[in-house]
């Protein structure tokens, strides 16, 4: 044995050895492999780590109690109530009146006079012209005048007879209106005295007879006062023939010593036919700086009259005429003119110069 050992050798004892050792299943008759047992051993357990934001812990809400049918019937009453004062507060939707329309006015006539007053015995304040409107302020108590604005910055009068009018029913009577001003009497020729009867007793040495009083003045103008009568008969007049059917008056007053004859406003005339006066308004004067050229001449005043509104019913025949100021009193001497047969268009000029 030793022998076999030393030949062999150490190394192959070791392999010998270990060939006994796994053949001890088969001489033992296990079959499979016995497992080896292994000792577990303990793990510990490490935590994990996520991380997770930090949030406020929202407080727990108390759990309401149960209401009771009363309760419930007043919070039901509560909750309708906002609603019904919403209802109640929020304001009815305001109504627009609607705007009551303006009254206006449309003047009829071209070169139509304005006054102070409600009246021609007022002063003159301006003119107005044919298609011209205005705003309706007020009215007299006969809506025979009415008040506009506005002719030169300020309330006027104009009559109705030139003037047509929309939506005045609601226009006020005016009650604050002045007085008119106090016309001027036309002055009456004076009177001579009476002669005196001589005394009864005879005297020695008899007095001189005393002159008689002057006679009356034949100037109209005369004792009038103030300027008097300014207005002379410079041109005219002049006549042209209109087939006889009216009478066409167109006359040119002026001021020669204003830059050459300047026209001259707010004047007018009267005129008679046998004593009897023409139908001429005096809401109508003379313009201002304004002339026209007509047929025989320059004139910034004119009126026509029909024939039959005319003493005779014909526009032939002898005329008086005169002058009258803004404030109805006579301007100038009596002058006569005579309109020849069919010749209906009359000229004149006045000159105040």
């Amino acid at each position: 044995m030793v022998r076999i050992i030393q030949r062999i050798g150490i190394p192959a004892m070791f392999v010998f050895a270990a060939a006994a050792l796994s053949g001890c299943g088969i001489l033992f008759g296990g079959g499979e492999e016995a497992p080896t047992p292994t000792a577990m051993v303990a793990r510990a357990l490490v935590p994990t780590f996520t991380a997770t934001p930090v949030t406020e812990a929202a407080a727990p809400t108390p759990a309401a109690p149960e209401a009771s049918p009363t309760q419930v019937i007043a919070i039901e009453l509560d909750a309708a109530a906002p609603a019904a004062n919403e209802a109640t507060a929020a304001p009815a939707a305001e109504v627009s009146p609607t705007a009551a329309p303006t009254p206006k006015l449309t003047v009829n006539e071209n070169a139509v006079n304005v006054r102070l007053g409600p009246g021609t015995n007022y002063g003159v304040a301006g003119a107005a012209n044919q298609g011209e409107q205005f705003t309706i302020i007020g009215r007299d108590q006969n809506k025979d005048w009415w008040l506009i604005c506005c002719v030169n910055g300020k309330e006027v009068w104009i009559s109705d007879d030139l003037t047509s009018e929309r939506d005045e029913g609601s226009v006020a009577v005016v009650t604050d209106i002045p007085a008119p001003p106090q016309q001027v009497a036309e002055a009456q020729p004076a009177q001579p005295p009476a002669a005196q009867p001589a005394p009864a007793e005879p005297t020695a040495a008899p007095e001189p007879e005393q002159p008689a009083a002057p006679p009356p003045a034949a100037d109209a103008c005369a004792g009038i006062g103030g300027d008097g009568c300014k207005f002379k008969l410079r041109g005219g007049p002049s006549f042209a023939p209109n087939g006889g059917g009216e009478l066409k008056l167109q006359i040119h007053f002026i001021h020669s010593g204003v830059d050459g004859g300047q026209p001259q406003g707010s004047y007018f005339v009267w005129m008679e036919k046998d004593g009897q006066k023409l139908p001429i308004s005096d809401s109508v004067r003379s313009i201002a700086l304004q002339d026209q050229q007509g047929s025989l001449g320059k004139y910034n005043y004119e009126v026509k009259i029909a024939a039959s509104s005319i003493a005779g019913g014909t526009v032939a025949g002898n005329y008086a005429i005169w002058v009258l100021d803004g404030n109805g009193e006579r301007d100038s001497q009596t002058f006569s003119v005579s309109v020849p047969e069919g010749q209906g268009e009359v000229w004149l000029e006045f000159d105040q110069g």
